[in-house]
């Protein structure tokens, strides 16, 4: 006999079987055990969720005599009935190649004669989307009104280019992605009847791969039972899966997070002496970086990504050492990368582009790669400030009399809740105030103190605006709580804002004016803005 593709071989029989689509059975079943059936049902989602599967199980358990929670019995005269593959009762139409508006006519006269063995005559047409236009005319007017004793059944991946009369006369059915985490349980049960040997973690990795689909799925899993005698491992199914070197990839990104666009040139053309294609080469950076924001941002991540514990912990230490928002925008470049070499005939100048733009933010433009690398620079005036004010501390405990004079050592939280105004420089305290704004959220503060001198003397903070709309703005009673707020850090006597010398009120010019005007005369003088 010849060798049978596990995703034939085990293909489920009854409603138990299905996985991952508990909402559609539970309706299902509950229709067959109340007797309210419908007479066209539209099963829609994505390949490989189980739809066909569903359908032909739903067939057998309407005509089943006996059916058991539901599902098929298997034994009575109607299941054994259709379970021969020459029976007529149950009908499957592959839409894709009998799509004209012929095929669908000889439908509709032929499901007017009743069923020979069972009670329901049943047409399941999978991809119906294919159908052409009068063909889906044709088969309107039988949809809605069928004979009592035919059901029809209609599958799709694409329900959207189903014409609205044909979706309104369907009971529909959403079928949903598979979780991976159910998919590797039933790699795993089948490999353990299989005799396969195996680690979780390449199961983890076959399951992920399938991506919500069980038949891709278990195509992966049948080839990587063929790719060796010995237990299977999370390498064995990167080779089965085409996919780079995971070692390489870690190199590419430790080098791209490090800024070293030319390293990171050369790992390409390594990688591209290996006969790896730049789109094989993205799809596999855009995974593992997926993988680093999982890692950076969900406290179990490796619950949710399966990884071997070595290659865990070489992601965990890379996420440690780089922040969410530039991960996130390396993660964009490449995304926007994937789809530009569909459509390129350079594919290596593509992707070198935008590996270099990914590893040199100052020559990216968007406004999320601005913001990283602010928030880079401001980690190293915090990091700067705390360094120099623990030197400052230092020195005051090396030059005391004596052990017990000495005050105790402070933790750099506590040095940091005593920077004192006398001993900053103005540059230091703006900076501070800056780093403290931005940190609590008001950018509008922000922005406008970039254009606003300080200066300190003697332990008092002196804010300077320079027009009268910035003296007015910060002295708005919330503004000012926030600027206290900000400067909380610092010891200083008072916040003083000055108000701009250079600017007179508008009351006062105008007197002025009238006091010239009276002097020499309205038609002598002349005001000039």
């Amino acid at each position: 006999m010849s060798y049978l593709a596990l995703y034939r071989r085990y293909r489920p029989t009854d409603f138990g079987g299905i996985i991952g689509q508990e909402h559609v059975v539970k309706t299902l079943v509950n229709q067959i055990e109340t007797g309210r059936l419908g007479h066209a049902y539209l099963f829609t989602g994505s390949r490989g969720t189980g739809k066909t599967s569903t359908a032909k199980i739903f067939a057998k358990a309407i005509n089943c005599e006996h059916p058991k929670n539901g599902s098929p019995c298997g034994e009575c005269a109607a299941c054994k009935a259709l379970a021969d593959p020459s029976n007529i009762d149950v009908m499957e139409i592959d839409a894709a190649s009998n799509n004209g508006v012929n095929e669908i006519r000889e439908l509709r006269d032929n499901v007017q004669f009743p069923p020979v063995t069972v009670r329901y005559k049943v047409y399941i047409i999978d991809e119906v989307h294919m159908l052409s236009g009068a063909a889906f005319n044709a088969l309107l007017k039988t949809l809605e009104e069928p004979p009592k004793h035919a059901v029809f059944i209609l599958a799709t991946t694409e329900a959207h280019k189903l014409p609205a009369t044909i979706l309104s006369r369907c009971m529909r059915f959403d079928f949903r992605l598979v979780p991976t985490e159910k998919i590797a349980e039933l790699i795993s049960k089948i490999y353990d009847e299989q005799g396969k040997k195996y680690t979780s973690e390449a199961v983890f990795a076959i399951a992920r791969a399938g991506e919500g689909s069980i038949r891709d799925a278990l195509s992966i899993a049948d080839t990587a039972i063929s790719y060796g005698e010995k237990e299977l491992t999370y390498e064995d199914v990167s080779e089965v899966l085409g996919s780079t070197n995971s070692e390489l990839i870690t190199l590419f990104l430790e080098r791209l997070i490090a800024g070293d666009s030319g390293e990171v040139l050369k790992i390409t053309e390594s990688l591209a002496g290996l006969g790896k294609s730049m789109g094989v080469l993205t799809k596999d950076l855009t995974a593992t970086l997926r993988d680093l924001l999982i890692i950076k941002t969900c406290k179990t991540a490796n619950a949710l990504l399966g990884l071997p514990e070595t290659r865990f912990n070489q992601l965990k230490s890379m996420a440690g050492g780089v922040s969410e928002a530039r991960i996130i925008r390396i993660l964009e470049i490449f995304a926007e990368t994937e789809t530009a070499l569909r459509y390129t005939t350079h594919p290596r100048v593509v992707f070198e582009t935008a590996a270099v733009k990914a590893a040199r933010p100052e020559t990216d433009y968007d406004i999320d790669a601005l913001f990283a690398r602010i928030k880079a620079l401001e980690d190293k005036i915090a990091v700067g400030a705390t360094v120099q004010q623990t030197v400052k501390e230092s020195e005051k405990v090396q030059a005391a009399p004596s052990e017990k004079e000495a005050p105790q050592e402070k933790s750099a939280t506590e040095h940091s809740a005593e920077l004192s105004a006398a001993e900053m420089t103005a540059d230091d305290i703006k900076g501070k105030l800056l780093y403290n704004l931005r940190k609590i959220g008001s950018e509008m503060l922000w922005n406008a103190m970039q254009k606003i001198g300080l200066e300190t003397a003697n332990g008092e903070v002196v804010l300077i605006p320079t027009s009268a709309e910035d003296y007015a703005l910060l002295n708005i009673e919330t503004n000012r709580q926030k600027l206290e707020d900000a400067l909380k850090e610092i010891k200083y006597s008072s916040l003083t804002i000055k108000e701009p010398k250079n600017e007179r009120k508008v009351s006062e010019i105008d007197d002025a004016t009238e006091r010239l005007k009276k002097i020499f005369g309205e038609d002598i003088v002349i005001v000039k803005h």
